[in-house]
C-alpha cells in the first residue's frame, strides 16, 4: 500500500487514493478538511526532492498555474514546499482524458473536434497573454467532462516565455508525437510551439491517426522536422477542405508561416463555422517544398522579430549565377569590374546618409519635445495593456489619468466586463486625461435550451446547431423512450447557456432487458400489485374472488408464479378479495319413507326466508331411499326444509349448514312429513302394497357433503 494514503498534509489535505503516476510526481485524490471538498494533490517523488533542477521545474509549475484563471484551465488551490515534501493542490477532475475519448471514438465528428480544440485554444491564449507557454500539449493533458467541457492541465514544463528563452539544458521536453519541429531541435520555443501541438491534436481527432508515427521517439522527432504529414482528407474524405487548411496552417514547420497566436486560429475556426465554403489560401506545404527544392537553394537565416524569444527562421530563396556562385560570392570579388560598379554606389550612399541624419535629428527633437524635459513628467501617461483586465479595475487604477470611452460587444473568449480591445497600443506615451477607447465584453451570446424530449436525435442536433450550440450525443438505455429519440439534455430545458457551449443530448438505446421477472403479489393490495407490475413492465388484469378469509382488496392469487421470467408486457391476472364469503352449494340428503308416492315440492328456507323451491316428480322411484337437495349460500346458515303437496306443507327438518366447509349438521328431521300430507283419496293408490307403516323419527346428525 502507498505510504502517502491515509496521511494528512499540513493537517488539512487527507490523502485517500492514488489516481495518477507521472515521471516526476504522483497524483492523489484527497479531501480538503477545511473546505469540505475533493481535491487532487500532486506530490513530487522522493528521488527528485533533492534534485535542484527538478525542484525548480516543480515549483515552476505552481508558479505558472497560479497566475491563470480560466474555465478551461485546471484550478490550483494551494502549494506546499518544505524540506520533507513538495506538493500542489489542484481542482479534482471527475472525467476522462481526451486521449481516452479519442481511443473510444476512433474518429471524431469534425464539429466535436473543433468544439474541443476551440476550448484548448482559449485556454492557451489566456496563458500566452500572461507569458506562459505550456510546451506539453497532448490529449493526455486534456480532461473531458461529460457535458463536453475540457480543461487543460499539467503545466509541469511550462515556462514564462519572456523571462527564459531556453528549455532545461536546451534539451527537448514534451511528448514526441505532438512536439513542434523547433522543440525537437532543442531550439528556443514560444507560443507558436503550442499552436503546432494543437494542430497535431486536431489532425488526430479528425483522422483517428497521428500525423507521424514510428518505432522509436527519435524517428518521430525527425519526421516532425523533415516531413509533411499525409493530407487529412486522404484518410477521411468527409473532412471539410477549409478545416484541412486550418490543420496544415497550424502544423507549418516554419513558425513564421504558422498561426502566430491562438486567437488567430480561433478566428479562422469561427470563420469556417459561419462559412463552410471559405477558402483561406494557405498553400499546401507539399507543393511549396517541391517548388523550393527544384528551383532554388534554401537558407535558414535568423529573422529579427518583435518577440525577443522567437527562434523562427525565415526561408530565403537565393538564385545561383551562371558561374555557380551566389550573389554573396560575387560581392566578395576584388577585380576591377567590381570597383567600377561600386563607384556608382558612393554618391547614393552619401545622399542616404544625409537623409538619415536629417530624419534622426527630427526624431530626436520630437522625442525631446514629448519627453517633457523642461516640464513635469506628471503630465504624461504611459498606456498599459488593458486587455484581460476588468473595466472596473482599469478605471479605478487609471481613471484619474485617462478618460475611458467604452464600447460593449458580445465576446465568447472573454468574461463579462473584461476588456478585450484598446485603440491605443501598450507603451504609447499620451498626455494626462487623454481619451482611450476600450471594447468591453458583454460575455458570450446565450441561447435557451429547447425542449428536445422524444425528438429524433438528428432533429434535436439540428435545433441546437441553429442556436449556435454544439450537440454531444450520449447513449443511454431507457425502458420508456423509443430507441434513437431524446431522453433529456444537460444543461436542462430553458436554461440559458453561452453560444458555442456543448449540450449533452441523452439518446435512448432502447431497454436494457427484453425479459422481466414476475414479482410476488399475493398479500399485496390491488393498488400495490398494479404498481409492481407496471414498474416491471407487465400488464395487469383483475378478477374478483369471493372470500371473507382475507380483507377486501387484497390479492389472493396470481396467474403466473413469482420469479418467473416472462417477456415484457405479459398479462398477469390477479385474484382480488371482495371481502365476502364464497357462495357455495351444499347437498342436504332427505330420507323418503317407503310408501311415498306422487309429486312433492321441497321448500328451502334460510334464516326463515324462502330461498329455493324444488320438485320431486315421482316419489315412488326414491321411496325407501334418499334425495339430495342442493342448497346455495355463504358462511354458516340455518336451513329449514318443508315438504309440500297440493298446498299442504309439513316441516321435514332443520339443519346448520357451513357453506365454507361444505358440510351440515342435522338438528331435527321428520321423514313422515312425506306421508302425513298425502290426501285421503290417495291412500289406496296402486303403490300401497309397497308402503310400510310410517314412522316419525327425530334425530341430530352431522353430514360432510362432498356433492
Amino acid at each position: 500500500m502507498d505510504a502517502s494514503i491515509g496521511t494528512r498534509l499540513d493537517g488539512r489535505y487527507e490523502i485517500t487514493e492514488l489516481i495518477g503516476i507521472g515521471g516526476m510526481a504522483d497524483v492523489y485524490k484527497a479531501i480538503d478538511i477545511m473546505e469540505d471538498r475533493t481535491v487532487a494533490v500532486k506530490i513530487l517523488k522522493n528521488e527528485f526532492s533533492e534534485n535542484e533542477e527538478f525542484l525548480r521545474r516543480f515549483r515552476n509549475e505552481s508558479k505558472a498555474i497560479a497566475v491563470l484563471s480560466h474555465p478551461n484551465i485546471v484550478k490550483i488551490y494551494d502549494v506546499g514546499f518544505s524540506d520533507e515534501i513538495q506538493y500542489i493542490v489542484m481542482e479534482y477532475i471527475d472525467g476522462i482524458t481526451l486521449k481516452e475519448f479519442i481511443e473510444q471514438q476512433g474518429v471524431l465528428r469534425w464539429k466535436d473536434a473543433i468544439h474541443f480544440i476551440t476550448q484548448v485554444l482559449r485556454a492557451l491564449q489566456h496563458a500566452h497573454d500572461r507569458g506562459i507557454v505550456h510546451r506539453d500539449i497532448k490529449p493526455q493533458n486534456i480532461m473531458l467532462f461529460s457535458d463536453g467541457t475540457i480543461k487543460v492541465m499539467d503545466f509541469g514544463i511550462a515556462r514564462f516565455s519572456r523571462s527564459d528563452g531556453k528549455t532545461l539544458s536546451d534539451k527537448t521536453i514534451g511528448s514526441v508525437h505532438y512536439i513542434s519541429p523547433e522543440q525537437a531541435r532543442g531550439d528556443i520555443t514560444d507560443e507558436k510551439s503550442d499552436i503546432y501541438s494543437v494542430g497535431v491534436m486536431l489532425y488526430e481527432m479528425l483522422t483517428g491517426k497521428k500525423p507521424f508515427d514510428a518505432d522509436n521517439p527519435v524517428a518521430v522527432a525527425l519526421m516532425h522536422m523533415q516531413e509533411v504529414a499525409k493530407n487529412p482528407r486522404e484518410i477521411v474524405s468527409t473532412i471539410p477542405e477549409p478545416l484541412e487548411e486550418i490543420v496544415y496552417h497550424a502544423m507549418e514547420r516554419n513558425p513564421l508561416r504558422r498561426y502566430q497566436s491562438a486567437s488567430e486560429m480561433i478566428k479562422d475556426i469561427e470563420t469556417f463555422k459561419h462559412n463552410p465554403d471559405v477558402i483561406f489560401g494557405y498553400k499546401n506545404p507539399n507543393e511549396l517544398d517541391a517548388h523550393r527544392s527544384s528551383e532554388s537553394t534554401i537558407f535558414f537565416n535568423p529573422v529579427k522579430n518583435d518577440d525577443k524569444n522567437s527562434d523562427s527562421s525565415e526561408i530565403i530563396d537565393v538564385e545561383p549565377n551562371s558561374s555557380g556562385n551566389t550573389y554573396d560570392d560575387y560581392y566578395d570579388d576584388e577585380d576591377e569590374g567590381y570597383v567600377k560598379k561600386r563607384s556608382y554606389v558612393v554618391p547614393i550612399l552619401s545622399a542616404v546618409t544625409v537623409a538619415v541624419v536629417i530624419i534622426a535629428a527630427v526624431v530626436i527633437l520630437f522625442m525631446i519635445i514629448n519627453s517633457d524635459v523642461f516640464g513635469s513628467n506628471t503630465t504624461k501617461v504611459e498606456i498599459p495593456n488593458f486587455v484581460g483586465q476588468s473595466i472596473v479595475d482599469a478605471k479605478n487604477e487609471y481613471g484619474e489619468n485617462l478618460v475611458f470611452i467604452i464600447d460593449e460587444e458580445f465576446n465568447s473568449e472573454y468574461a463579462k466586463n473584461i476588456i478585450f480591445e484598446q485603440d491605443i497600443p501598450q507603451g504609447t506615451i499620451k498626455k494626462k486625461n487623454s481619451e482611450i477607447r476600450v471594447t468591453v465584453s458583454k460575455g458570450p451570446k446565450t441561447s435557451k435550451i429547447p425542449d428536445l424530449r422524444n425528438q429524433p436525435y438528428e432533429t434535436a442536433a439540428s435545433m441546437l446547431e441553429s442556436l449556435q450550440l454544439v450537440p454531444v450525443q450520449s447513449l443511454r438505455h431507457d425502458d420508456d423512450i423509443v430507441e434513437g429519440r431524446v431522453i433529456d439534455t444537460n444543461p436542462e430545458i430553458n436554461e440559458e447557456v453561452p453560444q458555442g457551449s456543448s449540450v449533452t443530448v441523452f439518446v435512448s438505446s432502447g431497454p436494457l432487458e427484453t425479459k422481466v421477472k414476475v414479482p410476488s403479489l399475493i398479500g399485496k393490495t390491488e393498488a400495490d400489485a398494479r404498481a409492481l407490475l407496471d414498474n416491471n413492465k407487465l400488464k395487469c388484469q383483475v378478477e374478483e374472488v369471493d372470500t371473507d378469509e382475507v380483507p377486501k382488496g387484497e390479492v389472493v392469487s396470481q396467474s403466473i408464479s413469482a420469479k418467473t421470467n416472462v417477456p415484457r408486457d405479459t398479462i398477469v391476472t390477479i385474484g382480488v378479495s371482495t371481502g365476502k364469503a364464497a357462495t357455495k352449494t351444499v347437498n342436504i340428503e332427505l330420507e323418503v319413507p317407503v310408501g311415498a308416492w306422487g309429486s312433492y315440492e321441497i321448500l328451502v328456507y334460510i334464516n326463515g326466508n324462502l330461498e329455493e323451491t324444488q320438485n320431486i316428480g315421482d316419489a315412488e322411484t326414491v321411496a325407501g331411499d334418499s334425495v339430495k337437495v342442493p342448497v346455495t349460500g355463504q358462511g354458516e346458515q340455518t336451513v329449514s326444509i318443508k315438504v309440500q303437496r297440493d298446498g299442504n306443507s309439513k316441516m321435514y327438518g332443520t339443519f346448520d349448514v357451513n357453506f365454507a366447509e361444505n358440510s351440515y349438521t342435522t338438528k331435527s328431521s321428520n321423514e313422515s312429513a312425506f306421508s302425513s300430507i298425502t290426501p285421503e283419496m290417495d291412500t289406496t293408490s296402486p303403490s300401497d302394497d309397497k308402503k310400510d307403516k310410517t314412522t316419525t323419527s327425530w334425530k341430530e346428525t352431522t353430514t360432510n357433503n362432498e356433492g
